[in-house]
């Protein structure tokens, strides 16, 4: 809503020629010139409320994970491992494995019919204002952050599966439930090989466009599915994943080096552990949150082209630089009389 009225009041604007500022209203090529003088304050609006759904996705996540620990003694109790069971039984079950399918549809939606497009037209916008706006070219992250979101969905559902799992293996009569206990536990080895491969996608999406803190927490969920494959028999190869972290960590203290506590508390995962490990901590929250508290006027890129909020973060929360930062340009005929010009009238004209 707030980008189109943006829109509108640009276009009631008289255009001008960016060279002598004499109204252009009556040329065609012209004509769109007043939405490029609000450029900066649309894409500013745009961050920011992509930062708000980003906060808010998270924040259900969150709240799932809640009601999911808070069914967890319920299931338990209400558990009747007898002959006549079954089908109650693998309801039970489904329903505790299908709970954040819904969430998980949202996160999907949003990601396909809105942030594909948005960041495909922010990006266009940044390569056809060229230096004007952004230093380099603009390199965007929260498809990325929603597409790690669902990761964390499907790595919630997997964990759950494991205590399923090792709930069925300790009962006391277990042969009723035996034929249960294998078909989870197989289709839960092949969801966390499918789920490895998506997040491993991701990492060499950001190790190419220097998303350090979003490449370390893949790699995290990429340790934690390993481990959660270890506990029920299947193999993990997190040798290099491990080394990877740690010159992550290592490395970048600012970024990746917030993940530190949650690399250490990340130990093999055994048969008899009694938990798994947390990967959705304080701190992996306390970065989603900020992303919701962006206000206008306090856009900044940094050197490698990520748009962030210098109020919400001191530096680029994604890769930690600050060198090459270009702060929004405050005066718009300003702004307008940088623009390429023959650059302008080349893309209307292949266009045209």
């Amino acid at each position: 809503m707030a980008v189109r009225s943006a829109m509108a009041q640009a276009c009631k604007q008289t255009p001008r020629c960016p060279q002598c500022s004499a109204s252009c209203a009556s040329v065609p090529r012209y004509r769109h010139i007043g939405q490029f003088q609000l450029a900066p304050d649309t894409l500013e609006r745009l961050y920011s409320k992509l930062g708000r759904k980003m906060r808010t996705l998270a924040r259900n996540f969150q709240d799932y994970r809640k009601n999911l620990q808070k069914g967890s003694e319920w299931f338990c109790e209400n558990f009747e491992p007898g002959p006549l069971q079954g089908k109650a039984n693998a309801e039970m079950i489904k329903t505790r494995l299908l709970f954040i399918v819904p969430l998980e549809t949202a996160i999907t939606r949003y990601r396909d019919q809105v942030l594909v497009r948005v960041e495909e037209d922010i990006t266009r916008t940044a390569s056809l204002l060229g230096n004007t706006y952004t230093p380099v070219p603009v390199r965007l992250s929260f498809k990325i952050r929603l597409d790690l979101l669902y990761l964390h969905c499907r790595l919630t559902v997997v964990q759950e599966a494991a205590r399923i799992i090792r709930f069925l293996r300790n009962l006391d009569n277990p042969r009723h439930t035996e034929h249960m206990f294998k078909v989870l536990r197989m289709h839960t080895i092949q969801e966390i090989y499918e789920n490895k491969a998506a997040a491993e996608v991701l990492v060499n999406h950001c190790r190419c466009h220097s998303l350090l803190l979003l490449e370390a927490e893949a790699i995290l969920l990429q340790l934690n599915l390993d481990s959660v494959s270890e506990c029920l028999g299947g193999v993990g190869n997190n040798l290099g994943l491990r080394e990877r972290t740690e010159q992550l960590i290592d490395e970048n203290p600012d970024t990746a080096g917030r993940l530190r506590a949650c690399y250490e508390a990340l130990d093999p995962y055994t048969k008899d552990r009694d938990s798994v490990v947390e990967l959705w901590t304080s701190k992996t929250r306390e970065l989603w949150e900020k992303w919701g508290d962006y206000e206008m006027g306090s856009l900044v890129y940094c050197k490698s082209g990520h748009p962030y909020s210098r109020k919400a973060f001191p530096d680029c929360p994604e890769c930690g630089g600050r060198k090459g930062e270009q702060e929004r340009c405050e005066d718009r005929e300003e702004f307008v009389k940088t623009l390429d010009r023959d650059l302008f009238l080349k893309t209307i004209l292949t266009k045209t």
